[in-house]
């Protein structure tokens, strides 16, 4: 049978090929497929009966101990249940010795084993000393060239192997031979590149996972696994991680076209990821008892902590210098008005954390470009794609036309892209470029070319000489170091941006505060104009109501000449009052109320002929003592004020005695002051207290009293920083004092 059923791999699809459920085993070994719990053997090699006293159809649905009972079975027990903390482990099976290699796989466990002799001491020490003395080399070896040609050399006389090479990765699984060591005649494949289809993701996933390979002849008979299917399970077993399991079709096949007759491969973890390669060719089939492969292993691990110590040793060098401008540019920017031009005008700009030649900065809707960078439509139509394909805050590519094809117009610019995202729904990023690079690359055959054999499938290429390419469209690769200070970088200007934005939102919450409290203080005065309206206009009514009632009551000439006389004195009044109360209202909409030198005495006679009515009905005397002639105070509040108080002196007069009501005007260096006193009623103020100046209060029955006009005038003095205060007795009258601060 072929490595699966019902599946044909070539080329086309050597990318997902299912090498985990291959369905074969290299001969130089057995297998068994047993259940953990039970150690049932549900499948087995079809070789069993080359190796031990048994065979396949008598070991299916068996235990064990059919071929090792005892003792012997207990002491196999033991080393299966403890696979875990030890594998491989050397077992003792009829007699003989082998190498058993055990790992579990979905609820079962699989058990390879291949033949091992007895190592003799002198080997081990041999082989301790060949780790010994490569460490040493390796310590005082600084350039990955000569560690590189170290790990070979070591590699190669350990194993014989006839060419032992240092194949590393690029970012795009190309791999290209960076070491070698060749026995004379063998062809060489130093610094020849391969395509990363050489070695699909299916096979790097593999040697990921499992670091030593080993194919002792390619020309082999590979061996079934009995049967396919496992009854259990109703699938394949998962092999993934088998000693034995055997290559891939087209892996044997790609080999065979080299001339290979058998491999060994070590992988090189750097950092958790595959960095690399220990490729073996001999071209005899040649097996590789586990000591040495075990050895090389060693020597493997040993190579990529050196690779990893000369990455950090250089990294940590490039990048402390890096972390130290970055600093410098964050500072810049924090104490500019603007991001961008911290970022392009200072002493160091966002080209000196990078080795790009180019950047740009697309921010609060304006593009900011440096020299040598893309055309500003170009630049934007990077950003557009950005949008539209990458949804992570750093991308970066060597070669941008690859995944956007309309950046071939601008290659020569920016083959090489590193973006940034600061807020991708607004569209802001910082770009980096770096520009195309023209790199003739040595490539072991066409990589281009697969051939399409009589059988009408792609097959590997045979041939594998020199081909030379021209690698158009790629920049040099962006470095870890810079990956690593542009994300620093982005996080950095994201919250210096977020931290501007706070800035922004406390600033405009301060604004919303003052214009809130600006419209509170409007809505108070707008609320107070109508309760003005509504109580200034009231007396001027009642005294025209009071005038229609007199004439009413002696309709003759005279007395309609002076009603009506008066009735007009009071409409010039009123319609006066109301002038002001819209030009008021306009300015108050707008800026504070306007305040200007209001004369006293002309508001005071403008309120007695609104009241002449209640003047008249009650014969009430004024009398005013003004050294102050004017006050700076909003002539409406003047007229409301003095309006008030007046009238409160005529509605709670004492029927006792004539009314004389007293205004006085007077100011020091830090006051203006306004009294109105009267000879009235009076009040308790021990009685009235605080509520004196509450809304809707009244003290005295009286049918024109509303309780609102002293609310409004303690609001409008307050209003304007002054206060209020008031003296009273029962029976002996009332005196209201205002105090206003002098306009400085």
């Amino acid at each position: 049978m072929q490595n699966y059923k019902n599946l044909k791999v070539d080329l086309s699809n050597c990318d997902t090929e299912p090498i985990h459920i291959i369905g074969r085993i290299q001969p130089h070994g057995f297998l068994l497929i047993l259940d953990h719990a039970t150690l049932q053997v549900e499948q087995v090699s079809s070789n069993i009966s080359e190796f031990l006293d048994v065979t396949q159809e008598e070991l299916i649905g068996k235990k064990l101990e059919l071929f090792c009972s005892g003792e012997g079975y207990l002491l196999l027990e033991k080393q299966l249940r403890n696979a875990v903390k030890l594998n491989p482990q050397l077992l003792l099976v009829q007699g003989k010795l082998f190498f058993g290699f055990i790992h579990e796989t979905n609820g079962k466990l699989v058990l390879e084993c291949e033949p091992s002799s007895p190592s003799a001491d002198q080997q081990r020490l041999e082989n301790t000393f060949l780790f010994s003395n490569f460490q040493s080399e390796l310590d005082t070896t600084d350039e990955l060239e000569g560690q590189a040609q170290l790990l070979v050399n070591h590699v190669q006389q350990v194993l014989n192997y006839d060419r032992v090479m240092l194949y590393v990765f690029d970012e795009e699984w190309n791999g290209e031979v960076i070491a070698e060591r060749k026995k004379t005649g063998v062809h060489s494949y130093l610094h020849h590149h391969f395509p990363a289809t050489d070695i699909p993701a299916p096979a790097r996933d593999l040697l990921q996972k499992k670091h030593v390979r080993q194919i002792p002849d390619v020309e082999a008979e590979a061996v079934d696994i009995v049967p396919y299917i496992n009854a259990t399970t109703a699938a394949p077993t998962n092999i993934i991680l088998s000693e034995l399991r055997n290559p891939s079709e087209i892996h044997l096949e790609y080999l065979k076209n080299m001339g290979v007759s058998a491999t060994l491969s070590f992988s090189i973890m750097v950092r958790g990821k595959l960095w690399g390669l220990i490729t073996c060719h001999n071209l005899s089939p040649v097996f590789i008892d586990y000591w040495k492969r075990q050895l090389c292993y060693l020597i493997a691990k040993a190579f990529s902590n050196a690779v990893m110590a000369g990455h950090e040793k250089r990294d940590i060098g490039t990048l402390e210098h890096y972390k130290q401008i970055e600093e410098q540019l964050i500072q810049q920017m924090s104490s500019s008005d603007e991001v961008v031009q911290g970022l392009f005008y200072g002493k160091h700009t966002l080209l000196d954390i990078t080795e790009g030649a180019a950047a740009a900065v697309f921010i609060h809707n304006k593009l900011t470009r440096s020299e040598f960078a893309p055309e500003e439509c170009q630049v934007m139509e990077i950003i557009d794609w950005l949008v539209a394909n990458s949804n992570n805050r750093v991308f970066s590519t060597r070669q941008l036309s690859k995944v956007m094809p309309g950046a071939v117009a601008f290659q020569d610019k920016a083959s090489g892209l590193l973006a940034l995202e600061i807020s991708r729904y607004n569209k802001e990023y910082i770009l980096y470029f770096k520009p195309e690079i023209r790199e003739t690359r040595i490539w072991a055959g066409n990589p281009e070319k697969p051939e399409r054999g009589a059988d009408k499938i792609l097959h590997p290429r045979k041939s594998f000489q020199n081909w030379e390419e021209v690698i158009k469209g790629k920049s040099l690769p962006w470095t870890m170091n810079e990956l690593e200070i542009t994300e620093i970088l982005l996080k950095d200007i994201t919250t210096i941006l977020l931290r501007n934005q706070a800035q922004q939102l406390n600033q405009l919450n301060l604004e919303l505060k003052v214009n809130a409290e600006d419209l509170r203080t409007k809505n108070s005065r707008l609320e107070d104009f109508t309760n003005i309206i509504t109580h200034n206009l009231r007396s001027p009514l009642r005294n025209i109501r009071g005038l229609h009632k007199l004439y009413m009551a002696e309709p003759t000439q005279d007395v309609a000449a002076e009603v009506m006389a008066r009735i007009s004195g009071m409409a010039d009044n009123l319609s006066a009052t109301i002038d002001d109360l819209n030009l008021i209202l306009k300015a108050t909409i707008e800026k504070p109320l306007p305040q200007g030198d209001v004369p006293i005495e002309s508001i005071i006679e403008t309120e007695k002929q609104n009241l002449q009515d209640e003047i008249l009905q009650s014969n009430a005397k004024f009398v005013t003592d003004l050294s102050l002639k004017t006050l700076s105070i909003p002539k409406v509040y003047l007229e409301s004020i003095l309006h008030n108080l007046i009238s409160n002196a005529l509605k709670y007069k004492s029927n006792k005695r004539q009314p004389l009501i007293t205004i006085k005007a007077w100011q020091d260096e830090q006051n203006s002051f306004l009294s109105v006193s009267d000879n009235g009623l009076g009040m308790d103020l021990e009685k009235v207290g605080a509520r004196l100046f509450m809304l809707y209060k009244t003290f005295h029955h009286n049918k024109n009293s509303k309780g609102l006009g002293l609310y409004l005038t303690k609001m409008q003095i307050e209003g304007l920083g002054g206060h209020i205060s008031v003296e009273s007795e029962p029976d002996k009258g009332t005196t209201f004092l205002i105090t206003l601060p002098n306009v400085q």
